[in-house]
């Protein structure tokens, strides 16, 4: 399903009453856009290059992420931003690494998942359970079979529940 663009009437509706003169430059042209109008308004902030880039990766597919990854590694970015750094380096514990790129598990992420699951016999319903969502939501077995995505606040007590079960 096609996601529906946003309506700009209400945006260009309170343009007009509060910011006339900046409505008047937005219609005689002088404003190349409406976003640009209400960033000058106030009325929107100011999008920054590093929010531009985080919405870029989080609409790129995974295919699209490992080939920018490659990318900055072969460009040297990657030795450069890991020297200059607080970041957690490769050798930092599997605990501190992220699980999950944007919505998705990582690969080793259902791999250690499912390492638990086998050794505790636990199912995925029982996991849910755990971490504290209803035994019912199939979201956890959907994204360990096949690749589902999952919402970020069951990313979240995934994280602290592989913590506390890697631990012993």
């Amino acid at each position: 399903m096609a996601k529906k663009k946003p309506d700009n009437a209400h945006d260009l509706q309170r343009l007009r009453s509060e910011f006339p003169d900046v409505h008047g430059a937005f219609l005689a042209g002088r404003i190349p856009s409406l976003r640009k109008a209400l960033v000058i308004a106030g009325m929107k902030p100011e999008r920054t290059r590093l929010g531009k880039l985080k919405n870029s990766w989080a609409k790129a597919t995974d295919n699209e992420r490992d080939a920018f990854l490659r990318w900055l590694a072969a460009s040297g970015a990657l030795s450069t931003m890991a020297a200059h750094s607080s970041a957690p380096s490769p050798s930092a514990s599997a605990a501190e690494a992220p699980i999950a790129s944007g919505r998705y598990l990582l690969p080793s992420t259902i791999a250690e998942i499912e390492a638990i699951m086998a050794k505790r016999r636990l199912r995925p319903d029982d996991v849910m359970q755990e971490i504290g969502f209803s035994a019912d939501d199939r979201s956890l077995g959907h994204a360990l079979a096949r690749g589902a995505s999952l919402r970020l606040a069951v990313i979240a007590a995934l994280e602290a529940w592989l913590r506390t079960n890697t631990r012993g």
